[in-house]
């Protein structure tokens, strides 16, 4: 599922907040991907909502800003509005030219709050200062327990009073908490995209014999657990080529338009090595994505490129910012396909992409 906005927010243009020079030399060395998380990946984190009285959020982990990602999300409210925190766990660290602090949960997970208020009386507005009484380094805290106010601080000046949070798990990889946000306000979970695993085929694709009905082996397993994995019915995985595997073999032909003759040969074995690429970018296929325009960046755009690539219309590399090359690929495929030619990615562009990968029809996240 491609993320979409909950409520949208004011438009913020500040760049990577400032942080204590522990916290920022800990973001240079962090892993963009861990054992458990890649970097950006939404999560179904249990928290409590961190600003009062406020549901003014959306989804800008990937919104560019300065010289890199935001890798946070903004929650838009008033300076002096309560930030509490997310979950229980020890203070790690607090700014020391204020204002911003880290909780270490108790868990293992973190979460930074950043651009609390600093304004003292007789400087700047006045109305107060932004990290609760009491709160400091190794103290402990419970989940929704006050730890300050939100502000503008940092280099957020010029901008809209927000909380900047991140959510880091606990081998430091930063994942998207937007979801885990969702839910904490609205109680309404957000589906958690995760695309079948279809890695395991290097026999599959790298045989050249043709595998037909009462064919056996680790071929057949493999081709089993595919079409199992894009939602066709084959029953189990067990190496034997019978009714089941046939009807599903079949059926993919079909969507693939392939003569569906159920026997697995070179452009059978093509269609399949080609989707199997295609599978991880694929929920950026998803008709509610936002719309994709030049100069958007993000990981949906990185998967658009992926896309292009498959469908070979060259975008430049995948870098995840939609630049010239980009829009020269996207504008070259609406052509081919007979859309209108304007270089953006939006639900029919979409719905073309998916026919020409033969993705149509199929279940795209679990």
């Amino acid at each position: 599922m491609t993320r979409r906005l909950f409520t949208v927010g004011l438009a913020v243009v500040a760049v990577m907040a400032t942080m204590a020079p522990a916290a920022l030399a800990n973001h240079q060395k962090n892993p963009k991907t861990g054992p458990d998380h890649a970097y950006g990946e939404d999560v179904g984190y249990s928290l409590v909502f961190p600003v009062a009285g406020t549901n003014n959020f959306g989804d800008h982990f990937w919104s560019a800003r300065g010289n890199g990602e935001h890798h946070a999300v903004d929650i838009m409210a008033n300076k002096m509005t309560p930030v509490v925190a997310v979950a229980s766990g020890t203070v790690q660290w607090v700014g020391s030219r204020c204002c911003t602090l880290r909780i270490k949960h108790d868990d293992g997970w973190s979460s930074s709050y950043i651009h609390l208020n600093n304004d003292t009386p007789g400087t700047d507005d006045g109305q107060g200062w932004g990290i609760a009484p009491g709160i400091s380094k190794g103290t402990h805290v419970a989940a929704g327990q006050l730890i300050g106010w939100v502000g503008d601080s940092g280099n957020a000046e010029r901008t809209a009073s927000h909380l900047h949070l991140e959510l880091i798990d606990p081998h430091g990889v930063y994942v998207d908490p937007y979801p885990a946000l969702r839910a904490a306000d609205t109680g309404e979970s957000v589906a958690i995209c995760k695309q079948p695993d279809v890695s395991s085929i290097s026999t599959l694709v790298g045989g050249s014999s043709l595998l037909r009905l009462g064919a056996r082996g680790t071929a057949i397993s493999q081709l089993q657990q595919f079409l199992g994995a894009i939602g066709h019915d084959v029953g189990s995985a067990d190496g034997i080529f019978g009714p089941k595997t046939l009807a599903g073999i079949r059926q993919f032909q079909e969507r693939q338009g392939l003569n569906p003759d159920g026997v697995i040969g070179s452009k059978t074995r093509n269609a399949i090595s080609r989707l199997a690429k295609a599978l991880p970018a694929a929920a950026v296929l998803d008709k509610n994505g936002r719309v994709l325009r030049p100069g958007a960046r993000g990981a949906d755009v990185r998967q658009i490129q992926e896309i292009l690539a498959l469908t070979g219309h060259s975008p430049g590399g995948a870098d995840g910012v939609l630049g010239p090359k980009t829009q020269a690929a996207i504008e070259a495929f609406q052509a081919e396909a007979g859309l209108k030619i304007d270089g953006k990615i939006g639900p029919n562009t979409r719905a073309q992409l998916s026919a020409a990968l033969g993705l149509s029809g199929l279940k795209l996240c679990s």
